[in-house]
């Protein structure tokens, strides 16, 4: 027989089912309730967020109003208007291009677009606009200036970076010279660079502001410019035509200088036609009449 056991033997203990215990009807029954109220908590707070959230939204959208309409920023007068570089447009212009004017509040208004507006004249060619708090403006301008005349049709201003920017208006000051000879293409830039013609042209412009009168800027009334030929001058005064052609500016504006008072001395300046200096060592004198029969 197999050796008895000591241990005492035990009663089966009865399993209380969590399905039908007090206890677990009751542990199941309160999880919905409480995810219940978490959903609720979680939506109310959401609510109030969002609300707080408008709240403050709709807050700085009056505080932005107030300031826009506070006189603080306002500019009282337009003498607070600083305007630097404008020559040939008025002040009263300037402030009409720009928009702004007394009354004109600094928060509502952007520089950039009224830099824009002042590019748009033709004048004008830099301008930045500055805000000085609390209600102060500055305008800085740069106007373009003007060199000469370019005969293309009609009259077009050239500027002393080369660039066309206008056609001439009665209004306009016109006591330029007057460059003939050229078309549209030649005034077409590259690379930001005006063409070469162009460049000769600004270079010679230099070279009369320093000549001696008769050949002074102040008297040359036409540049003819000849891509085969070169340039000629025509002057107020000077019956003659003066052709400098292609190159060597400086040169040629220095042999006029010596050459002119004998001329003079001789009276011949009444009697020329033209006069060539387009050659290294001498001076080729026509005279009236020749041209025309040859």
């Amino acid at each position: 027989m197999p050796p008895r056991s000591r241990l005492a033997p035990q009663r089966p203990v009865k399993k209380g089912g969590l399905l039908t215990g007090r206890a677990g009807r009751n542990s199941y029954r309160r999880r919905p309730r409480l995810e219940g109220k978490r959903l609720w908590l979680r939506i109310l707070l959401v609510t109030l967020g969002l609300a707080g959230l408008g709240g403050a939204s709709l807050g700085l959208l009056l505080l932005y109003h107030h300031l826009l309409t506070s006189p603080l920023f306002c500019i009282k007068d337009i003498r607070d208007i600083d305007i630097d570089g404008a020559e040939r447009l008025s002040h009263q212009q300037v402030l009409e291009l720009a928009r702004v004017g007394q009354g004109t509040n600094l928060l509502a208004l952007h520089p950039s677009r009224a830099e824009q507006a002042l590019l748009s004249h033709p004048w004008i060619v830099r301008a930045e606009v500055t805000r000085r708090w609390p209600n102060r403006l500055h305008i800085k301008l740069e106007e373009r200036e003007p060199v000469a005349l370019v005969q293309l049709g009609e009259l077009y201003y050239i500027d002393r970076r080369g660039a066309l920017f206008k056609p001439a208006s009665p209004a306009d000051p016109h006591d330029f010279p007057v460059v003939t000879g050229l078309g549209q293409e030649h005034f077409v830039r590259t690379a930001g660079a005006p063409s070469r013609v162009v460049e000769q042209i600004l270079q010679l412009l230099e070279l009369l502001k320093e000549a001696r009168p008769p050949l002074n800027l102040e008297n040359i009334s036409e540049i003819h410019v000849d891509p085969e030929r070169g340039f000629t001058l025509y002057a107020n005064g000077l019956a003659s035509a003066i052709d400098l052609g292609l190159a060597e500016f400086p040169e040629r504006l220095a042999k006029f200088g010596r050459v002119w008072p004998v001329l003079s001395q001789k009276g011949l300046p009444a009697k020329l036609a033209r006069i060539n200096l387009d050659f290294p060592q001498r001076v080729l004198l026509t005279l009236k009449g020749a041209e025309d029969s040859q």
